[in-house]
């Protein structure tokens, strides 16, 4: 395996190849140019990389193995092109397999893979039937399916064919998810089929994006903890993002995702205090605070069916190569929007004492089984060291939340 360290500095080697190499061989400046640049982006990525735990960088390590990757693959792909000359084409070729084979080598040391604060699961333990269903549904459970929108969840309880007012929409995905949910929804239930009620887990853009136009266009009430009231009524924005916390593009994107407040206030009802869902049989909400400060989780207790939200999710939300992947993993809150982490520590172990046997939460992939009890018990023992970010400035300044 190729040490971290070794990899930097076969970084820097690659830089000075692609640069210098061509203009030494002679090549044309058609040629020599265009792989200059392709340098000079080699550069960027891997200065802008996190090697280890304790330095800047805006990539992660795991990013930066992604795009060492690509390159080879754009390298081998170009060695192909038989309008090149041979000399050419084999320094291209050789060229993507180095990186090809740097990505897949190189061993990220416990310093790196402690950046990423994961509980890896084996892939046994992802409980969804084999392929999708109508509209593009995954069903997790007996009555309960989920609807991947980019990098979020939504899930639809009910049964199949359940018709109009039949079934519970659970959160409502990033902004313009609208028409995949109807049609998600109408492939699930029915033409034309409404929710009895549009039940969040908690307020971010990503949960809420698609919220004011179903809700209006469905006549949906909905429901809410009374502590995501000001977040849902107009009245109050959540803290802005916090780009310094888990190391990864996403969370370095913090600042730039929407805080304010959707406007649902008219149809806005909040969630009885004995944790009863009204007209959802079965269920229980969950208070699990935190990562919001009205965030619930929703339980069914018959066959210890979890939806979590964001209050435990099974994917490094924070970095945006572990969000293309989908690696079953067990991850706290999403850093860059958990303002309360005493808060966040004491949700996930209440929901480790439930002992689910199957847990959807709001990123990445449904897992159950012995191995997700194992790892949320683990999760929730050691969650200062596993989870929880060094530095978060609404840890250092709890006045900011």
């Amino acid at each position: 395996m190729i040490p971290v360290r070794l990899h930097a500095a076969l970084d820097a080697l690659s830089v000075a190849g692609l640069v210098f190499g061509p203009r030494a061989a002679g090549w044309p400046r058609s040629l020599s140019e265009p792989l200059a640049a392709v340098g000079a982006f080699v550069a960027a990525y891997s200065l802008a990389t996190r090697y280890e735990e304790r330095s800047s960088g805006v990539l992660s390590f795991g990013e930066h193995r992604a795009l060492d990757a690509v390159q080879g693959a754009g390298f081998c792909a170009a060695a192909l092109n038989r309008r090149l000359s041979m000399e050419a084409r084999v320094a291209m070729g050789a060229y993507g397999a180095f990186s090809l084979l740097a990505a897949a080598l190189t061993d990220p040391g416990p310093e790196v893979r402690q950046v990423g604060r994961q509980l890896p699961l084996p892939p046994e333990a992802v409980r969804r039937r084999p392929g999708p269903g109508p509209g593009r549904t995954w069903q997790v459970a007996p009555g309960v399916h989920y609807l991947r929108l980019g990098i979020v969840n939504v899930a639809f309880l009910g049964e199949r064919g359940a018709g109009d007012r039949g079934w519970t929409l659970v959160d409502t995905g990033l902004p313009g998810s609208a028409g995949a949910i109807r049609r998600a929804a109408e492939a699930l239930f029915g033409p034309g089929a409404r929710p009895a009620r549009i039940l969040l887990t908690h307020g971010h853009f990503d949960h809420v994006g698609a919220l004011e136009t179903l809700a209006e266009a469905w006549d949906a009430p909905v429901l809410a903890h009374a502590a995501e009231r000001p977040h849902l009524d107009g009245s109050r924005d959540y803290p802005p993002g916090e780009p310094s916390v888990g190391g990864g593009l996403m969370a370095r994107a913090a600042p730039l995702y929407p805080t304010g407040p959707a406007d649902v206030g008219a149809r806005l009802s909040d969630l009885p205090a004995d944790g009863t869902v009204p007209g959802l049989s079965g269920w229980r909400w969950i208070a699990t605070p935190g990562h919001a400060p009205g965030h619930v989780s929703l339980w069914r207790a018959a066959d210890r069916v979890l939806l979590a939200g964001d209050a435990v999710v099974t994917v490094r939300q924070e970095e945006a190569y572990a969000v293309a992947r989908q690696r079953p993993e067990l991850h706290g809150p999403p850093a860059y929007f958990t303002t309360d982490w005493e808060e966040a520590r004491a949700s996930v172990r209440r929901l480790a004492a439930l002992e689910p046997e199957v847990l959807l939460s709001g990123h990445g992939v449904p897992v159950g089984g012995p191995a997700l009890r194992a790892g949320l018990g683990r999760l929730a023992r050691e969650f200062d060291r596993i989870a929880r970010p060094r530095g978060s400035r609404y840890d250092l300044h709890p006045d900011l939340r």
